[in-house]
């Protein structure tokens, strides 16, 4: 893809990507720790601390891997950086960034025509169905300015 047709791009805050890595890691290493150094009597809950613990500590993996990716905003589409495109202009119905908005941290939702499959890039952007929700390990500024730009995207087509 050629850097000018990016209008605008939203990257994952090394300090906040680190910090969840790191948070979600202790939550694993406890959990594990608990399950080892004093076994609950029921293997049932041995289990289930094992089996929390170890997906804690995959999705730290997860998260420390996505924090090199970033997404794209060019005139046509939301595409991260390998070129997916994760929607295009014509299919969001709207975006919802309210208080209550059930939306990323420091993000935003974006409701779409059709629902798609699910899909998830720990700390910076989710699908499920008709829903993308943009944000959380991301800048916050960036995801901002992102919104706005597409705010105003949406106001022009659906004005001509």
């Amino acid at each position: 893809m050629n850097q000018s047709e990016i209008i605008h791009s939203i990257e994952v805050s090394p300090l906040r990507r680190w910090a969840g890595v790191i948070v979600t890691a202790g939550l694993g290493a406890a959990l594990l720790s608990v399950a080892i150094l004093s076994p609950p009597s029921s293997p049932l809950s041995l289990l289930l601390l094992i089996g929390l613990g170890g997906v804690a500590l995959w999705q730290s993996r997860r998260l420390a891997r996505a924090g090199h990716k970033s997404i794209h905003l060019t005139q046509d589409a939301l595409i991260d950086e390998e070129g997916t495109v994760l929607t295009s202009l014509e299919e969001i119905v709207r975006i919802d960034r309210g208080l209550f908005a059930l939306k990323p941290s420091n993000g935003f939702v974006l409701l779409l025509r059709d629902a798609r499959p699910r899909h998830w890039v720990p700390g910076l952007w989710w699908q499920r169905g008709r829903r993308l929700g943009v944000g959380g390990t991301a800048h916050a500024q960036q995801t901002k300015n992102m919104a706005d730009i597409l705010q105003t995207m949406l106001v022009a087509r659906d004005e001509s």
